[in-house]
């Protein structure tokens, strides 16, 4: 029986489209620079291989990266009320890559309330993919792999390492690793929604 939802945040339940496009503009400027089609193309093929499209096409052309815009990060439509459907149901929780802040972050953007935990690797010293960092929200979660699900975008961040444990998984496409390929992961996910508001399909 499940228990417990565990979120990815960026691309998952927080729309960084204009984030992407603000550092893909940024790589554009810079003197040596391919043209747009080239660094997409570029940056679609890695993302193919569930490689960093944006950091390893920057490496390679040769160009400097930018620090994350933030204030450009918004919340999925749809999202707070997903979250409040959810919740009835299930306690929800958050394993994210992120950096110190996330909590207010989630107050910012109107969705704390919905979480009673929040693992960040900021805080807790381990990121994805280590499986250090699933392990410590579901000894924290006090539940079992079997009783979770991990909903998120990256197969090799998200699905991969919370199958390993044995948790349930589905994989949302949006975002810059919709591309990913299956074939390079050991345990596809569950479950593959194109939005996030889709998972109540299978929850």
């Amino acid at each position: 029986m499940i228990k417990r939802l565990f979120f990815d945040l960026g691309s998952t339940l927080i729309d960084e489209s204009e984030c992407a496009e603000y550092r893909t503009r940024e790589l554009l400027r810079q003197r040596g620079a391919p043209c747009r089609e080239v660094l997409e193309r570029r940056m679609a093929e890695l993302a193919a291989q569930n490689r960093l499209p944006y950091k390893d096409a920057a490496r390679e052309f040769g160009l400097e990266t930018v620090k994350w815009p933030c204030h450009l990060e918004k919340v999925y439509d749809g999202v707070p009320r997903l979250l409040e459907v959810l919740s009835k149901k299930y306690r929800l929780g958050v394993i994210a890559n992120q950096s110190a802040g996330t909590e207010q972050r989630l107050e910012k953007y109107g969705i704390r309330q919905y979480f009673d935990l929040i693992i960040s690797s900021a805080e807790i010293g381990f990121s994805k993919p280590d499986l250090k960092i699933f392990e410590i929200a579901l000894d924290k979660a006090g539940c079992t792999s079997s009783e979770t699900y991990m909903i998120g975008d990256r197969l090799d961040n998200d699905i991969e390492p919370a199958a390993q444990l044995g948790m349930r998984t589905i994989w949302v496409r949006q975002g810059t690793f919709a591309g990913g390929s299956l074939n390079l992961i050991c345990h596809r996910p569950d479950h593959t929604v194109d939005r996030v508001t889709d998972v109540t399909e299978y929850l």
